[in-house]
């Protein structure tokens, strides 16, 4: 966030209480994991003051030289002995990312010892709401304690964990049964979606708020913006693929997404009667298009064989090759990929944009693709937020073992 600059006469300034210091504003609400504490007031615009609701429990941070955003832990009235294990005039950073904003208390070696995530008001999450998390709907159940059970169900079995929020009408939760240190949603920029991060404060799931209770139709969806596009066969012949059938030579080529108790296997089946692919064959995205391998398959099973055949179709479109990932948050089935065509995804998003890239084989690839126009600064290189959304859960499957 940026600092606001108040100009005023020089004699006032030693009297004068600013409400915020650089991006931290009267009023901000920090949670560590216990306490709330709600900054009370910024004493010279460098000294933030905060307590929690009883004015019991104190901490303060003083403004580190003229870096924004980075303070020194203090003593207070009421703080006699630092908290967290850390020491008075230890580093803590308010880190103000457009998903997540918190501070970190560090120690010796840069070590975190701490994480405050800031709260932000929100309404309660509704009876019965719907939740996608590229593979299963959750639906939300609040209960009188204020927690919400989220419930999902596959293959006959009860998929559950609860959110507990930190505190009334806030944006951030506690998450049991779930391997995530704590969840925040967000709703901006027309996105409603329950974020989850991990000790380190990476993002490493989310679920996007929907309407739709069919997970499988989703799953459907989703998997085929993988792969919708214009291609040209190795004998340039033209292959459109949309999310209601295909095209080759533009002649209609049927196909259908295999999937079982409502997964996606990645396996399309062009029946037996097309003009040019017919059977099962396991869609694969390639950087230069898309691999159509030849599986053998049981109906009704979900495991298949692949063969030695295959088919390469080349992206033949005018747009990028993973344009779907600024328009269609990614929650799921990218384990599916490997982390080189993962690494591809993730920078595509930002060459989108004309990102210019450093790395070698980044910047061969992306000069090389027609609709790439590199910009004259990457300074202006401006992403959505759901585009950041995007990148981080591609960092977050790229990161799986």
């Amino acid at each position: 966030m940026k600092r606001i600059l108040i100009s005023l006469l020089a004699f006032a300034l030693s009297s004068l209480t600013l409400t915020h210091a650089q991006g931290i504003r009267v009023g901000d609400q920090f949670y560590d994991g216990s306490v709330v504490y709600t900054v009370q007031e910024i004493r010279m615009g460098t000294v933030v003051y905060m307590t929690d609701a009883l004015g019991d429990e104190e901490l303060t941070l003083e403004q580190w030289g003229v870096t924004p955003d980075v303070f020194r832990l203090q003593p207070s009235r009421n703080a006699d002995d630092p908290k967290y294990g850390a020491e008075f005039g230890c580093r803590v950073n308010y880190v103000n990312h457009p998903d997540n904003q918190y501070l970190e208390v560090i120690g010796d070696n840069d070590i975190v010892l701490k994480v405050l995530p800031q709260l932000k008001p929100m309404e309660d999450l509704a009876e019965g709401s719907l939740w996608y998390g590229g593979a299963l709907v959750y639906d939300a159940h609040p209960a009188e304690d204020g927690s919400v059970r989220m419930n999902a169900m596959a293959e006959g079995e009860e998929h559950e964990f609860v959110l507990t929020p930190a505190a009334d009408g806030a944006d951030l939760f506690d998450v049991s049964d779930k391997d995530a240190a704590y969840a925040r949603r967000i709703r901006q920029d027309g996105l409603d979606v329950i974020c989850f991060y991990d000790r380190k404060n990476r993002l490493m799931d989310a679920l996007q708020a929907t309407q739709v209770w069919d997970s499988q139709a989703l799953n459907v969806e989703q998997w085929m913006a993988m792969i919708v596009g214009d291609y040209v066969t190795e004998g340039g012949k033209k292959v459109q693929i949309r999310p209601d059938g295909a095209t080759y030579a533009g002649k209609p080529l049927p196909l259908q997404p295999v999937t079982f108790n409502g997964l996606v296997t990645g396996v399309l089946d062009f029946g037996e009667d097309g003009p040019y692919l017919v059977g099962k064959v396991e869609a694969m995205p390639t950087p230069e298009g898309l691999q159509l391998i030849e599986v053998k398959m049981e109906d009704g099973e979900p495991w298949f064989e692949r063969t030695v055949s295959y088919f390469n179709l080349k992206w033949a479109g005018e747009r990028s090759r993973f344009d779907f990932a600024s328009h269609t948050l990614l929650v799921g089935g990218l384990q599916r990929y490997d982390k080189p065509l993962l690494r591809l995804m993730r920078n595509a998003i930002l060459a989108a944009h004309g990102y210019v890239f450093q790395s070698k084989d980044l910047k061969a690839y992306f000069e090389a693709q027609p609709w790439y126009t590199p910009a004259t600064s990457n300074a202006s290189v401006k992403l959505s937020l759901l585009e950041q959304l995007n990148i981080a859960l591609i960092q977050a499957a790229e990161r799986a073992e």
